[in-house]
Parts: structure tokens; C-alpha cells; sequence
């Protein structure tokens, strides 16, 4: 097979998109593995204070206790959505590659089925929605959470 420029061409232009999607997606996961790690933290904290915790030594004991075990749910919560946005996202930029290597092969030549980049490219696409879908729904949670301990201030 021989390479000239206007091969070298096709193949750019046809990698772009998925190169394009790529440094989105690794932007949207460097922020996600930031909040993914943040929740993490507080879980600990909020568990080394439950552990540490006796409930009948100090007055309202009970109740804080109960306050941190519904906070840890919550946040368990929260830390599976992340943690399947994340995953998510990684399952994107590995069909994100597959993509445009399957698009490179296709524009030198190799006799790759279209369908079979397109279902790839498609995969790719299906998984970005559902990382999406997932942080959307933590954050959703995530406010709900904050309204919770709000309201119980006000009130």
C-alpha cells in the first residue's frame, strides 16, 4: 500500500471527530476522578467519626449517629454514580480509539466494513450518553442532599 498526501489527508479528516470527542470526554473524567476522589474522602471521614462515635456517652449521640449513617448512604450514592459516569467515560475513549483506528485503516485501503466503524463510533457514542446520564443524576442527587440538610436548619 502506498501513502501519498492525499491519503494522509482522508485519514486527519476523518479522525477528527472522534479526536475531537476524546479531549471532551477526558475533560469531562478529569473532573468526575476529582469529585469521585473528593466523596471518597468525606466517606472515610464521615466512617472514622461513626467508629468513633458512642452513642448513649453523649447527649444527641443517637441522633448523630443516625444523621452520619444517612449521610454515608447518601454519599454511597453519589459514589456509585460516579464511579459508573467514570467508567462510562472510559468505555467512550476506548471506542473513541477503536474508531479512529478502524477510520485510518478504512481510509488506506484495508477493506473494513463501514458498519463496523459506525457500530463502533456508535458504542462510543451510546457510552457518552450513559456516563452523561449518570453525573447528571449524582448531581441531581447531589443538591436533593444539600436541600435535605438545609431544610433541617430552617426548621
Amino acid at each position: 500500500m502506498q501513502l501519498d498526501l492525499e491519503s494522509a489527508i482522508a485519514f486527519i479528516n476523518a479522525s477528527l471527530a472522534p479526536a475531537v470527542l476524546f479531549t471532551g470526554v477526558g475533560l469531562l473524567l478529569a473532573g468526575l476522578q476529582d469529585k469521585y476522589s473528593t466523596i471518597v474522602t468525606v466517606i472515610r471521614q464521615l466512617n472514622r467519626e461513626r467508629r468513633e462515635l458512642d452513642p448513649g456517652a453523649m447527649e444527641g449521640g443517637a441522633e448523630r449517629l443516625g444523621i452520619l449513617t444517612a449521610q454515608l448512604d447518601s454519599l454511597m450514592e453519589r459514589a456509585k454514580l460516579v464511579r459508573n459516569s467514570v467508567c462510562s467515560f472510559y468505555l467512550t475513549i476506548f471506542f473513541l480509539v477503536g474508531s479512529s483506528i478502524l477510520i485510518g485503516l478504512r481510509v488506506l485501503g484495508m477493506g473494513l466494513s463501514i458498519g463496523l466503524v459506525f457500530a463502533i463510533f456508535g458504542l462510543a457514542l451510546a457510552f457518552l450518553f450513559a456516563g452523561i446520564a449518570f453525573a447528571t443524576r449524582e448531581a441531581l442527587l447531589s443538591y436533593r442532599i444539600v436541600e435535605v440538610e438545609v431544610r433541617q436548619w430552617k426548621d
